[in-house]
């Protein structure tokens, strides 16, 4: 299953019971990010303990300053494990001030591949680093792989929906998607990722303002193959100190348009445009549906007139028109019922 390079034990055994030489390069370099994360650290940090892999694993921690006692928490890992955990304990908030906690931590990563976890995130199932390498070993054409998961509503402290995509009747374990599938539905998930990280050295975030996680995946697939493996690996939390987890609306459609628009001005490929017009609709309807602030009817028309331009058929035309002609509609009857 591995080149006999990579392979130094014969079975899969839990990280935290492996030895590896000091001088040995890890295989994999588990990237995790924390900020205020006391109540959901420790659930990351066992779950990377708890992988069961024929290789060596590094455990890379940014603490982006936090105000409770999430540094703590890792520093109680970090005595206990010094072998495996090097951690950065931020003084200052990075992302408060513009920087990337999540660059910050990459560039460490000694690691052929590179798996990502945020703090408020763990996973689930022990043998997921090993399938994931496993393929991507086989397979060095692709350059990323990933996987379902599991959303826990942590306000309301109850399991959500699982999420284990299909393309078509034929994708069983799992398929190969490009830049051309994810048109169509978003498939990649930090929390499930596994990435070639030769290929994440050529990607550099300082050239947009509006960074997430749509472009860091949009350089890494770009000219690429990724494989989605239908399984559950692990489980997102959705919680009131999430970044994004519990913006909803105006907030997401607004990050979402802002996120295609400046991706489509930089690249200017059919990925970029079909989004940059699908999130372009999206933000247009959702104006019109809800009364924001800045719900007037120039700036309705000027996004609307901007929209158009992103147009190249006659399928996207109607598609356009019609959404918009529902929407008008929708508003219309909002006024005479109100």
């Amino acid at each position: 299953m591995y080149n006999a390079v990579m392979t130094s034990i014969e079975k899969p055994l839990a990280v935290r019971q492996q030895e590896w030489p000091e001088d040995m390069k890890p295989v994999v370099s588990i990237a995790c990010l924390a900020y205020n994360h006391e109540g959901f650290i420790r659930d990351a940090l066992e779950s990377f303990l708890d992988q069961e892999t024929t290789f060596k694993v590094e455990i890379l921690i940014h603490d982006d300053a936090s105000s409770d006692d999430t540094a703590e928490i890792i520093r109680e890992y970090e005595m206990e494990w010094p072998q495996l955990f090097s951690v950065i304990y931020q003084e200052e908030n990075q992302y408060s001030k513009g920087n990337q906690p999540g660059d910050l931590n990459l560039r460490r990563a000694r690691g052929r591949y590179i798996a990502l976890c945020e703090g408020d995130d763990y996973w689930t199932d022990p043998l997921k680093l090993q399938k994931q390498v496993g393929y991507l070993e086989d397979h060095p054409d692709y350059s990323v792989c990933v996987g379902g998961y599991t959303r826990f509503i942590e306000p309301e402290n109850k399991i959500g929906s699982t999420y284990i995509t299909s393309l078509d009747d034929e994708s069983k374990e799992g398929f190969t998607f490009t830049l051309k599938e994810m048109k169509q539905t978003w498939l990649t998930k930090l929390l499930t990722s596994v990435v070639r990280r030769e290929i994440l050295e050529s990607y550099d975030p300082t050239v947009y303002e509006y960074h997430r996680d749509i472009h860091f995946f949009y350089h890494l697939i770009k000219g690429q193959k990724a494989y989605y493996m239908r399984e559950n690996f692990g489980v997102h939390r959705v919680h009131p100190g999430g970044i994004n987890s519990m913006k909803q609306g105006v907030v997401n459609s607004r990050a979402a348009y802002n996120c295609y628009k400046e991706l489509y001005e930089h690249n200017r490929d059919e990925f970029t445009r079909h989004m940059h017009l699908k999130t372009s609709l999206g933000l247009f309807n959702f104006n019109l549906y809800n009364r924001y602030e800045d719900n007037s009817l120039w700036n309705n028309l000027r996004l609307y007139g901007r929209t158009v331009l992103l147009v190249r058929s006659l399928t996207e035309a109607k598609w356009l028109f019609t959404a918009f002609i529902k929407a008008s509609f929708k508003e219309k009857i909002k006024e005479i019922m109100s």
